[in-house]
């Protein structure tokens, strides 16, 4: 009696501890903008003109976000901002199982080990921690995000390409006479010419979590567990935005040396008064510190073989992080999982099948747009261990998660109409765009940018470690996490530690 009561007000003690941690971790961060509103921030908003020495004011006139929520590149960002939100709140954490389990040998009444395994690091297996027995820990775990779909974060290899807003127009198009603020569509957008420049804004990024989580496990029974998983989370994030004028129409001769710079019109588009060439750089830096997404986590163990079986799980994980900081998802998430393992000899293997219900939303909506569902996953994963001695224990898994309905961003071609005074100058006009006539030839130009695919987004990484037992019930864990597609946000390697001990 006095063990059963000693093990409980442990683990009372341990999960009293793990909560009150929780409550107190206020987010703290280090800046005034939410790291959430980065980079809508940063592409949509603070890239600014210099107001012109004559004629009307130009300096928004490539913020979308003013009064132009439709223009395409509007819902680029907003694409790109809610994954880097969604995948850094749900990567994954540690295996809910302690890494020493027990089962009661009622031949000489006592408990022996239930597996010569120390089991795995990123899934589950069938196997419980044993009736009344606790193990509490830790793991870190360092996550660099290295790329996007396959294209580098940090050397402006992603371009967001922001269209000129729809501010005014002539009425009559082929005279030049007439005002009207009426919106167009189309090629008609491109009235007044000047319309058809572009701005390319080339993206530089560094962002890194650190997670810090803390786990406890009890065994209720000898089938079932129940535990909890406590994350502290620090985001930093570094990101730039390099904005280079694509003067198509308002300074011909910067594409074509063999123009006259006096093609060029100094007052209109630039960042310096008579450069055409300028760029502007706007930066943003800042991190977040505090509490994660609480998860809560139970087991049971319904169908019994040797060194393994079929098991049922759960995990729930609470919206306790603040996700405008991307410390959390936004939202409820249930993962209901199915888990089979089993062991002969040295080598175990194990699967599972799993599907997550989420509600919520995600942070950092693009103000204009709808903001964007915490999508549902389908999670699947398989691994083996392999026992190279009683105190190491070797792992490899494969990790996969489908988000459902979160969609891609592909790298596409994409063409852009213009209304171009080159050829005119050149004695070769022809028709313009959106009615235009007489010096004005529509032409198109062509670049590389991000767009929205509707569907699902399958994340698959792949782990390998080992656990190592120095002494009595303790274990040392070590892994690393490494992806193994181009999908989403990657990071080309995570590296992960930790330390737990079984009571």
């Amino acid at each position: 009696m006095r063990t059963r009561n000693s093990v409980a007000s442990t683990f009372v003690a341990v999960g009293s501890l793990m909560f009150g941690l929780a409550v107190a971790a206020a987010p703290a961060r280090a800046q005034d903008l939410p790291l959430s509103h980065v980079l809508p921030d940063l592409v949509l908003t603070e890239i600014v003109l210099q107001r012109g020495l004559i004629g009307p004011p130009h300096q928004a006139h490539f913020s979308p976000l003013i009064n132009e929520p439709d223009n395409p590149v509007v819902e680029i960002v907003q694409g790109f901002n809610a994954q880097m939100a969604t995948q850094f709140a749900t990567f994954p954490l540690g295996s809910s199982t302690g890494g020493l389990t027990y089962v009661f040998d009622e031949s000489v009444g006592t408990f022996r080990r239930g597996s010569a395994s120390f089991g795995p690091s990123f899934a589950e297996r069938a196997l419980t921690i044993g009736r009344r027995k606790l193990s509490v820990g830790f793991n870190y775990q360092r996550t660099a995000y290295d790329t996007f779909e396959g294209q580098d974060l940090d050397d402006g290899s992603i371009k967001f390409y922001l269209r000129h807003q729809d501010c005014c127009h002539f009425a009559d198009p082929a005279t030049l006479t007439g005002f009207s603020t009426t919106p167009l569509t189309g090629s008609d957008r491109l009235n007044p010419p000047f319309k058809g420049d572009l701005i390319e804004a080339a993206l530089s990024l560094k962002a890194t979590t650190h997670t810090t989580a803390l786990f406890a496990n009890y065994g209720v029974t000898d089938r079932w567990d129940v535990g909890l998983a406590v994350p502290f989370v620090r985001v930093n994030l570094d990101a730039s935005v390099r904005a280079r004028i694509l003067r198509l129409v308002t300074c011909p001769a910067a594409f074509d040396p063999a123009l006259p710079r006096e093609a060029c019109a100094p007052d209109t588009h630039t960042f310096e008064y008579g450069n055409p060439d300028a760029t502007q750089t706007v930066r943003h830096s800042g991190h977040a510190a505090g509490l994660g997404d609480v998860v809560l986590r139970t087991k049971y163990h319904f169908l019994r073989i040797a060194g393994g079986g079929l098991a049922a799980a759960l995990d729930l994980r609470l919206p306790t992080g603040d996700q405008d900081e991307l410390l959390g998802a936004g939202g409820a998430q249930a993962k209901f999982l199915l888990v089979g393992s089993s062991e002969r000899g040295r080598l175990a293997q194990h699967v599972n099948f799993g599907y997550t219900v989420a509600k919520g939303r995600v942070a950092g909506t693009v103000p204009g747009l709808a903001s964007t569902a915490l999508p549902d996953e389908i999670n699947y994963s398989g691994g083996v261990e392999f026992v190279a001695s009683s105190r190491i224990t070797l792992m490899g898994d494969v990790i996969g998660r489908t988000l459902r309905g979160a969609g891609r961003l592909d790298l596409v071609r994409k063409s852009f109409e213009y209304n171009d005074p080159t050829l005119n100058l050149l004695g070769l006009p022809g028709p313009g765009c959106g009615g235009f006539v007489g010096g004005f030839t529509c032409r198109r130009a062509e670049f590389d940018e991000l767009a929205p695919k509707p569907g699902n987004l399958t994340l698959l990484l792949g782990a390998g470690g080992a656990k190592f037992n120095p002494f009595g019930n303790w274990l040392i864990s070590g892994s690393v996490l490494f992806p193994l597609t181009k999908a989403g946000l990657r990071s080309r390697l995570t590296t992960v530690v930790g330390l737990d001990y079984a009571f």
